[in-house]
C-alpha cells in the first residue's frame, strides 16, 4: 500500500493567523484513502483509486462521459480541472505521480479558485497537494512544493493548503 511519509499544512507556517486551517476531518478522509491503494498502482489508476474512496468528491475523469464538468471550475473561459473537487466544501485535490512542473500548475489553480467566486464563497477555499515525498528523476517533490507554496504565500487567495507526500 502507499505509505504517507510527510505532511505539512500552509497554516502551520503562515504568520497570518485569520485564514481557517484545512479542516481535519477531510484530511483524514484523505490521508486514509491514499494509504488503501495498492503501491502497483501508483503509474496506473492512482487518481482513480483515490477518487474511489472518496465518494462525495468529484473526480476528474467520468467512465461514462469522459471528463467531468464539475471539476472543470473555470469552463468555458479556461478549458483546466482539478483531479477531485468537494462543492459544498470547496476542497480541490490535486494529485502528482512524477512531474515537478506541475506542481506550480497546480498552486495556481488553487489560487485561481480563491480569486473566483459562485455563490457568494470562492470556489477553492482549501487545496490539498498529493506528491511523490522522493521521485527517481525528479528529486524530492515534496520539499519542492512546500518551497514553491512559501514562495507564493504572499499571493495564496486559500484559507489552507495541505502537502501530501507519499512513497510508493
Amino acid at each position: 500500500m502507499v505509505e504517507i511519509v510527510k505532511e505539512k499544512r500552509l497554516s502551520e507556517t503562515r504568520s497570518q493567523k485569520t485564514s481557517r486551517q484545512f479542516p481535519g476531518d477531510e484530511y483524514q478522509k484523505i490521508t486514509s484513502s491514499l494509504e488503501q491503494v495498492p503501491e502497483s498502482t501508483v503509474n496506473g489508476d492512482f487518481d482513480g483509486l483515490v477518487a474511489e474512496s472518496l465518494p462525495e468528491y468529484e473526480f476528474e475523469w467520468d467512465a461514462k462521459s469522459g471528463r467531468n464538468p464539475k471539476t472543470m471550475l473555470w469552463y468555458p473561459e479556461f478549458n483546466h480541472s482539478v483531479d477531485l473537487y468537494h462543492p459544498e466544501k470547496r476542497i480541490a485535490i490535486e494529485i502528482e505521480k512524477a512531474q515537478r512542473k506541475r506542481i506550480s500548475d497546480d498552486i495556481l489553480k488553487f489560487i485561481r479558485g480563491g480569486k473566483t467566486r459562485d455563490g457568494g464563497r470562492d470556489l477553492i477555499e482549501f487545496g490539498c497537494l498529493i506528491v511523490p515525498a522522493e521521485h527517481p528523476e525528479y528529486g524530492n517533490l515534496f520539499q519542492h512544493s512546500i518551497t514553491t507554496l512559501e514562495f507564493m504565500r504572499s499571493v495564496l487567495h486559500v484559507e489552507d493548503i495541505a502537502v501530501i507526500g507519499y512513497r510508493s
